[in-house]
């Protein structure tokens, strides 16, 4: 179920405990974050390959976004609505935020990562349910959707582990038929207390060299 509250769209969450655990209460996305209540998002790293080189696409969060906009994050991601399985939220998100439509089968589940961060207004407390997928649509050829994704970041695998050292890299982002060359740093990313980036573009070292990565959160 849908609503909005101040011109945004509202939705209803299945509240948790702090495992994880459903509560059998739900509220709505706004009350969630205000009371600071446990619940469960969807998170996609999407990467892809051009001539065995493997790269990681992120997205520029929209500036109309209520917490942290125009920061880069995950490259799809959102809230599980109340009574949502992850893989069911999980392919809606990719289809409404970057119009890709995806065979759940091409989903490599990464494991649960759990945040507390503080927000404007509140505390954020979510569970993610982290996925890794391969996918060679052209950062060209994805519809973003405009509320809620401003850019995509194509950042070579090589550059996006040496963001965890701090390092300046040279990235391509793609923005409404536009392509630029930018830099980024990480702390033009969501902050995160846990290396996730870094994290991530292990992981997929791993697997492009085809190995299992196993559970990594």
């Amino acid at each position: 179920m849908l609503t909005c509250y101040s011109g945004r769209v509202d939705e209803l969450l299945d509240v948790l405990d702090s495992r994880g655990r459903p509560t059998g209460e739900v509220a709505w996305k706004s009350v969630a974050h205000s009371l600071g209540l446990w619940h469960r998002c969807f998170h996609c790293w999407v990467y892809g390959a051009a001539s065995g080189d493997p790269y990681l696409l992120v997205q520029r969060r929209a500036a109309g976004k209520d917490t942290w906009p125009g920061r880069l994050d995950v490259t799809a991601a959102g809230h599980l609505r109340s009574g949502e399985a992850p893989l069911e939220g999980g392919l809606r998100e990719l289809e409404e935020e970057l119009g890709l439509s995806v065979d759940p089968e091409w989903l490599i589940p990464l494991g649960t990562r759990s945040i507390e961060q503080e927000i404007p207004g509140g505390c954020d407390r979510e569970f993610h349910e982290v996925y890794l997928l391969l996918d060679p649509t052209g950062p060209r050829e994805l519809r973003l959707q405009e509320s809620e994704v401003e850019a995509v970041l194509r950042i070579e695998l090589a550059d996006a582990e040496a963001l965890g050292a701090g390092e300046s890299v040279p990235a391509l982002e793609y923005a409404r038929g536009q392509v630029s060359d930018t830099r980024v740093r990480s702390s033009d990313f969501v902050p995160n207390e846990d290396d996730y980036l870094s994290r991530v573009a292990g992981t997929v070292r791993l697997v492009h060299a085809g190995e299992d990565p196993g559970k990594v959160f």
